[in-house]
């Protein structure tokens, strides 16, 4: 067997060899006892630190407790087929099914629908260090990780933890990936946040919901604590609505027309269903056999506002005209937070009109005698 050949005149501290291979065996010098003490035998392990945000070291022990082998394994990222790390979106263009949404964006969304025109694991493979029987290295003793932090080791060249640490996981954000927390309503605007599954069904739901229905005529708004007509328009009068009475019973003659509710409460409308806990900007839609209830409002429990009446200015030339409540100029905000209706019928942003601060300019002149009916949303 080869004998060691060890440095001459060492100092206090000293290692030899100061990069053993596996099998080896490692001295450090004591000044005090005038003699190489052994340390202990190499394992091969790179000396380092393992493990960060987007990997988990792996390691390999042996039955004195020294690790033989380290390596990063890189976290997955999720998409719908694993779970992982995920990175936020906090738009409603990006297609990519390896993103969140953020609970900003279903906010956002479930703003949108309120008004229909501008529809158009954690790291489980922790090693727990148990110290060689040769000395202490300093780590603390304890279990490191846990559901919301991840460990954080140090590896000297015996392939011993030399210090530990639990840290906790990067957030998620709309420019990086890391953890997030669920939102299960579409009340919630933290663009740090991502929304679930759940919500995103619902609000497809109520975008479903509003397809089907073309060429709906408004005939008012409803008080669904005493299931009565607030106001009717002139369309709405025709068909049957009247004010201070219930919806009259589904039939060919309404059919199409429906009612926004601004004052929430429980209804059962004529024709059966309910009853219903209608909140404000929630719809009753005729489909000429039963009255169909729309779940729009928001939970945040909206107010609708409703603009003064300007028809009497229609002459059949102007085309532009300026928004108020209670005679002061009352800009949207934003300017899509409005819902026109010009003789019964919803016009169409930017194709029927558009908004510029406090002025509506239509794109022809509305008809002598047309009704008009403008409401906007504000919590």
């Amino acid at each position: 067997m080869a004998l060691l050949t060890f440095p001459s005149n060492p100092v206090n501290g000293d290692v030899y060899p100061s990069s053993p291979v596996a099998g080896q065996n490692q001295y450090k010098w004591s000044a005090a006892d005038q003699t190489w003490r052994l340390l202990g035998t190499a394992t091969g392990v790179v000396p380092g630190t393992y493990g960060d945000f987007r990997t988990v070291g792996q390691f390999t022990v042996d039955a004195t407790g020294s690790i033989t082998f380290a390596q990063n394994r890189a976290i997955p990222t999720a998409d719908t087929t694993q779970t992982g790390l995920v990175q936020l979106v906090n738009n409603t263009v990006t297609s990519d099914a390896t993103k969140a949404l953020t609970a900003a964006q279903g906010y956002y969304l479930q703003s949108q629908i309120g008004n229909i025109f501008t529809l158009s694991p954690f790291y489980p493979n922790l090693v727990t260090a148990v110290n060689a029987a040769n000395g202490l290295t300093g780590a603390t003793a304890g279990t490191y990780g846990s559901a919301i932090t991840i460990p954080r080791i140090t590896i000297n060249a015996q392939g011993r933890i030399t210090n530990a640490t639990s840290v906790s996981p990067q957030v998620a954000t709309t420019s990086d990936f890391g953890v997030t927390e669920l939102v299960n309503d579409t009340s919630t605007n933290d663009p740090t946040r991502a929304l679930t599954a759940a919500q995103g069904y619902n609000l497809q739901q109520q975008i479903n919901a509003l397809v089907i229905s073309n060429n709906l005529t408004f005939a008012g708004t409803f008080d669904a604590s005493t299931s009565k007509m607030l106001v009717v328009t002139t369309e709405g009068a025709l068909a049957g609505f009247t004010v201070g009475s219930n919806l009259p019973s589904p039939s060919t003659i309404n059919k199409e027309y429906f009612v926004i509710v601004t004052i929430a409460g429980s209804c059962s409308p004529p024709g059966g269903g309910g009853p219903y806990a209608a909140t404000q900007g929630d719809w009753f839609v005729s489909d000429g056999a039963v009255w169909t209830f729309f779940d729009f409002g928001a939970s945040a429990q909206p107010k609708f506002i409703n603009y003064d009446n300007i028809s009497s200015s229609f002459d059949g030339i102007l085309t532009a005209f300026p928004l108020t409540i209670g005679s002061t100029n009352y800009p949207p905000s934003p300017s899509t937070n409005i819902m026109v209706f010009v003789g019964g019928v919803p016009q169409e942003p930017g194709a029927a009109y558009t908004i510029s601060g406090s002025t509506i300019t239509f794109t022809s002149p509305p008809p002598i005698g047309s009704t008009f009916y403008a409401t906007t949303v504000g919590i």
